[in-house]
């Protein structure tokens, strides 16, 4: 019994012993040389960290091959910047676009995308009319500004950009006619189609639309996007053209975002050598910052998925005295570009970033990138920052150990490749809908048949638009109405307050599990204490702090069911929802960002919020051989939502759940009127229920209640209490089997008298 106190190996203490951390870095080390052993990236290698995997891939199709016949002031224009032949994937993508059809393009970071509707729009524009360029940011149309400009002026036409940064006499000359291409994003034609009366007379002449970067509207931007697209269809008929390098449904996901047919022409290319590694963290910030502190000759770019990883994996970068920055969309513009041109040119050689660092901003040649989990194709881009000359790029790929999506490609790491980004829009976002048919009646009478009538008689009822003969318009109140719109957020903000000074906002309802009393938040490398937040007057108050804890909340949602709009039944009885859910934190938990310390808190009054949006439910088959019944479904929830990683895209932070002991199940948008995710994994729910069996399955935990890797969620409201590993998988295997239960969703129609965990 004494014996297995002790390591076998070095006689030490099993506590104290380190014989797993040198198998570890051993194997690490074995796997480096097995493939190909490079010298530089030893330090990634030589941790405690476990590395799953080590690729190299190859560049291939990497020259354009193809000629083109096109008009000779363009073709010497082209030729100045190098480009005298296509891709294959561009030249195709030129001869449909000249055909008149719509076209989507996929290929990865840095082969041309732009070239190749550019010139097809140059060419029809030549011909007469105008034409729109999307930019999902400011900063992208910025960049892509002058190199448009030159093509265009080799048309003798003429382009500009057209944004809230554009100076007076740039917008002047578009409202005035001037700009045959109008570089521009959805924020800036949604407000002045609503509220300008010659920029719809300019609108009239447009007879093509590009939108770059496709998959960034996904959610609530696409919901918009959708819409605005149809308002735009209101006043011309024009040809669209969209590219993306991440989306795995792009035809789809075109198609259902604007309502029309399109041809997909895809591109596979790569430049140079891509070091790819897959890493699996006991620590992910840790793990970070070591490969920082390692490589800091290196110019690196880290990517994280939410606010919160960016900015405490800053803040713990500057803590330990290596200077870094972030770049996130929210920071002033200034600030942005700050970053952009210090990275750029070399005076600062680290950045965290958000997905704002994805799209194609020059910020010069990058040596290495680490991101956190996402979905292959967007990893690839995310990487496609580092290379973009050809040379030899290093990405790393940083999995949680704590996380079930990531254990699950530790143990099957070639399922990676296969995990997809798709995208998703909910176009029946009421929130969205409200607010874009106000804006349809505004720009231009209404009329029958153009819009559901069912939601017009709604808008009607609530005295935002009326009827004015066979045609609806705008009401004052309905006017007042739009005053608050923001096509990238909807939904009630609360605005933070340090000392009296503004510092910032949170969308609600994520405000209300960020902002509670006590709360840490870490908002542009500072941290925060919340000592108040008042709902009503959307108003939160903070103070500076210097501790080492973070907060994460205690709560419980409580959903009702408003209608139904479709039903599921490939493995379980699922019906997709209307839905009103109702937050209320209770407390909190502070965890020490350096050891495993925690404590669990009570707010003396809880904090709740109700907001509408869209989900889904459905109920399961009881466990014959365990009786905690509320575990088990409350594992399976946890498992179902963190796998839907591998199918959404990385969407399981943005998805929100809640289990009841009767075996009921709701998954749930986590924004107000629902964004598309949770309907993307409703329609593909018998791949998440395999994908969740093999992670009860096989993890190594083999505990009753399960562990991080498997059943726990970071998201949990309920400290991850009560779970059951046992019980869900048995709950699964009874699925897969075709044991069927009829969903009984009309208990629901109002709050029903359950305890529910989130």
């Amino acid at each position: 019994m004494i014996d297995d106190l002790f390591c076998p190996e070095c006689k030490r203490l099993k506590r104290k012993c380190i014989c797993k951390k040198n198998s570890i870095r051993s194997r690490n080390l074995r796997l480096l040389k097995s493939v190909k052993y490079k010298e530089f990236l030893k330090p990634i290698f030589d941790c405690d960290d476990e590395v799953i995997l080590y690729k190299i891939f190859e560049p291939f199709n990497a020259y354009p091959t193809e000629s083109l016949n096109l008009p000779k002031p363009l073709s010497n224009t082209l030729a100045k910047k190098g480009i005298t032949k296509f891709y294959p994937f561009q030249a195709n993508a030129i001869r449909e676009l000249n055909k008149g059809k719509n076209v989507v393009i996929t290929a990865p970071t840095g082969f041309g995308k732009t070239e190749a509707f550019v010139i097809p729009m140059l060419l029809k524009v030549a011909h007469g009319g105008k034409a729109i360029i999307f930019y999902p940011t400011k900063a992208l149309a910025r960049d892509q500004e002058l190199k448009i400009k030159d093509y265009a002026s080799a048309l003798n036409l003429k382009a500009i950009r057209y944004d809230g940064d554009s100076t007076i006499d740039k917008r002047r000359a578009v409202l005035d006619g001037e700009a045959d291409i109008i570089l521009t994003n959805p924020d800036m034609v949604d407000y002045h189609l609503r509220n300008n009366p010659v920029f719809r007379s300019i609108v009239k002449d447009v007879v093509f639309v590009a939108v770059d970067e496709l998959h960034t509207y996904t959610g609530l931007l696409g919901s918009n996007m959708h819409y605005l697209i149809k308002r735009l269809f209101r006043f011309a008929d024009f040809q669209i053209a969209c590219t993306s390098a991440t989306l795995s449904n792009a035809k789809e996901f075109a198609e259902e975002l604007f309502e029309k047919e399109f041809v997909h022409i895809h591109g596979e290319h790569r430049k140079g050598t891509l070091n790819f590694i897959m890493r699996y963290c006991s620590n992910i910030y840790a793990s970070a910052k070591e490969i920082v502190k390692a490589l800091h000759n290196k110019k690196i770019l880290i990517f994280g998925n939410s606010y919160k990883s960016v900015e405490t994996l800053n803040w713990i970068l500057n803590k330990e005295g290596i200077r870094s920055a972030v770049h996130k969309s929210g920071l002033p513009k200034e600030v942005r570009e700050n970053v952009e041109r210090k990275f750029r040119n070399g005076i600062l050689n680290v950045v965290v970033a958000t997905p704002t660092l994805e799209l194609g901003i020059d910020v010069g040649d990058v040596d290495v990138v680490l991101s956190e989990l996402i979905p292959y194709s967007q990893f690839l881009q995310r990487v496609g920052r580092a290379g973009r000359q050809g040379q030899e790029s290093v990405g790393v790929l940083l999995l949680r150990e704590d996380d079930s999506i990531s254990t699950y490609y530790k143990n099957k790491p070639e399922e990676y490749f296969k995990n997809e980004m798709n995208g998703f829009v909910e176009k029946r976002n009421e929130e969205v809908m409200k607010y874009q048919i106000v804006s349809m009646c505004l720009e231009k009478p209404l009329k029958d048949g153009e819009v559901d009538p069912n939601f017009v008689e709604v808008l009607i009822r609530e005295g935002l638009i009326s009827k004015a003969g066979n045609n609806f318009i705008a009401t004052k109140r309905g006017i007042n109405f739009l005053k608050n719109f923001n096509m990238r957020g909807i939904g009630e903000r609360v605005k933070m307050f340090c000392n009296g000074k503004f510092i910032g906002e949170r969308a609600l309802p994520i405000a209300v599990k960020e902002l509670f009393p006590n709360s840490i938040v870490i908002h542009n490398g500072k941290r925060y204490k919340c000592i108040d937040l008042n709902i009503k007057n959307l108003k939160a108050e903070l103070l500076e702090d210097n501790g080492n804890f973070i907060t994460e909340p205690l709560y419980v949602s409580i959903p009702r069911i408003v209608s139904v709009e479709l039903e599921n039944n490939s493995i379980v009885n699922a019906y997709y929802c209307s839905l009103e859910i109702t937050i209320s934190v209770y407390g909190y938990i502070a965890r020490n960002l350096y050891s495993n310390e925690k404590d669990v808190r009570y707010l003396d009054e809880k904090i709740s919020y109700t907001f509408q949006t869209k989900g889904f439910l459905f109920s399961c088959p009881f466990p014959e051989n365990e009786t905690d019944y509320a575990g088990s479904f409350h594992a399976l929830e946890h498992v179902l939502i963190e796998s839907s990683n591998a199918l959404t895209g990385g969407g399981s932070r943005e998805i929100g759940g809640v289990s009841t002991p009767e075996g009921d199940i709701f998954v749930y948008d986590g924004n107000v009127g629902g964004s598309g995710l949770s309907k993307l994994l409703f329609k593909k729910l018998d791949k998440a229920f395999e994908i969740a069996y093999e992670i009860l399955k096989n993890c190594k935990c083999k505990r009753i209640d399960g562990c991080p890797s498997c059943t726990y969620s970071y998201q949990c409201g309920n400290n991850n209490k009560p779970l059951s590993r046992v019980g869900a998988l048995e709950v699964v295997e009874l699925i897969l089997g075709n044991e069927r239960k009829r969903t009984k969703w009309e208990k629901y129609a109002e709050i029903a008298e359950f305890k529910y965990y989130s």
